[in-house]
C-alpha cells in the first residue's frame, strides 16, 4: 500500500529536553491511522511537525511523496488539515467568518460552499452560533468548529490531535462517522487520542509512542492476534511500561 506519510530518524528538542529522537513511521495512504501514548510521549510534537508549525533537528519528512522543506511548503499545506490542541481560531472573528476566512486560504470554490458549511454546523449543533465570535464558545463547540473547518477545506490529509477532548458522545459519534466518510474518499486521517475505546474502533492501524518513539505498530493483522490475549489496554500499558501503584493509596 503507498504511504501518504513517511517519517525516517526525526529529531525534535526544546532547548536541551529531546522530545522525539530516531523517530521511524509510515502511514498508508487512505487509512484512519490511530497515535496513541501517554502524557508527554511527544504525540502533539509530532503532529506539529507535520503541520509545518514546528521545526526539527534532523531527519526525513515525506507527505504525499514531497519532502517537508520549505520549497514543498505551501503544496504540502494545501493538502493538509488540522484540528490541534487546543484549536487554532482567530478569537475576534465569529464562527462563519473564520470558517470562510480558512477556506479562502485554500482557495475553496464558493458555489455550494455556504449550504456544506451550514449542513457541516447543523450535524455538530452549533448552527446557531454561526454570529457568534469564537471567543464566546464553549470548549466543545471550538472544537467542532475547528473539526468543521478542517473537512470543509477538502484535505487529502487530516491530522487531528485530541479531536474528541472536550466534546459530548453524540459529536464524538457524529465525527467518527464523517472521518469513515472521508476514508471512504481517499483521505488519510491521523488521530491522536487519550481514548483508547475510540481508537480501537475507529482506527485501521495503531502506533504507540513512548519516549519519543515508537515503541509499536500494530497493523490489522497483529491487532488481531495480540487481542486474542489481551485488550488494547493491556497492549498499551505493556509497551508503556505503565508502574501499578495501586499500594500507594491503600489508605482510601
Amino acid at each position: 500500500m503507498a504511504k501518504a506519510i513517511s517519517i525516517q530518524n526525526l529529531k525534535k528538542s526544546y532547548e536541551e529536553k529531546v522530545v522525539l529522537e530516531n523517530l521511524n513511521l509510515e502511514v498508508p495512504e487512505g487509512t484512519i491511522f490511530g497515535l496513541i501514548g501517554p502524557n508527554g510521549a511527544g504525540k502533539s510534537t509530532l503532529i506539529g511537525v507535520l503541520t509545518g508549525l514546528l521545526s526539527f533537528e534532523d531527519g526525513e519528512i515525506e507527505i504525499k511523496g514531497l519532502s517537508l522543506a520549505s520549497e514543498n511548503e505551501l503544496e504540502i499545506k494545501k493538502q493538509i488539515s488540522s484540528v490541534l490542541q487546543p484549536p487554532l481560531l482567530f478569537e475576534q472573528f465569529t464562527s462563519m467568518e473564520f470558517i470562510e476566512y480558512v477556506c479562502d486560504i485554500y482557495e475553496i470554490p464558493k458555489e455550494g460552499f455556504l449550504e456544506k458549511a451550514y449542513s457541516l454546523m447543523d450535524f455538530f449543533e452549533i448552527k446557531d452560533f454561526a454570529k457568534i465570535k469564537v471567543n464566546k464558545l464553549s470548549s466543545g463547540s471550538r472544537k467542532k468548529l475547528a473539526f468543521v473547518t478542517a473537512v470543509l477545506v477538502e484535505p487529502t490529509v487530516m491530522l487531528l490531535d485530541e479531536p474528541f477532548e472536550a466534546v459530548d458522545v453524540i459529536s464524538i459519534d457524529r465525527m467518527k462517522t464523517i472521518l469513515r466518510k472521508l476514508k471512504a474518499k481517499g483521505v488519510t486521517i491521523i488521530v491522536t487520542s487519550h481514548i483508547l475505546e475510540v481508537v480501537e474502533n475507529l482506527c485501521d492501524d495503531i502506533a504507540i509512542l513512548h519516549n519519543g518513539h515508537i515503541t509499536a505498530y500494530l497493523d490489522e493483522e497483529s491487532r488481531k492476534e495480540l487481542q486474542k490475549d489481551s485488550t488494547l489496554h493491556e497492549i498499551f500499558e505493556k509497551f508503556v511500561e505503565v508502574e501499578h501503584k495501586d499500594d500507594i493509596v491503600d489508605w482510601l
